[in-house]
């Protein structure tokens, strides 16, 4: 993101984590992330004590823009990409948690 002061700004690209339950999606969502909202990464304890993912986790982390951007972007004053995570549950029965998270997503980009 950009320091206090500086005049670019960070363009938010978002994007889904979703797979079947139990295949790492949520520990691949930690490795990325530098930074993550108060329920990423399954902290809400009903989910620690079923050992699945409950509720959506909002997680990202930043990176200068992609050389293919640069052009566009910078026109319009974005000077970084920031990606968000959005982890999915994958356990079929939470099916509407999953088309909620899915809402979410950058689906222009898909």
């Amino acid at each position: 993101m950009s320091a206090p002061g500086d005049s670019g700004r960070t363009l938010n690209f978002n994007v889904g984590v979703l797979g079947h339950v139990d295949s790492g999606k949520t520990s691949l969502a930690r490795a990325l992330s530098s930074t993550a909202s108060t329920a990423a990464f399954d902290k809400n304890p009903q989910s620690r004590e079923r050992g699945i993912t409950l509720d959506l986790g909002f997680s990202s982390f930043s990176v200068p823009l992609p050389e293919h951007l640069r052009g566009p972007c910078q026109d319009r004053g974005f000077d970084s990409l920031q990606v968000t995570l959005v982890d999915c549950p994958g356990h079929a029965s939470l099916i509407r948690t999953i088309i909620g998270g899915f809402r979410l997503l950058s689906q222009d980009h898909l």
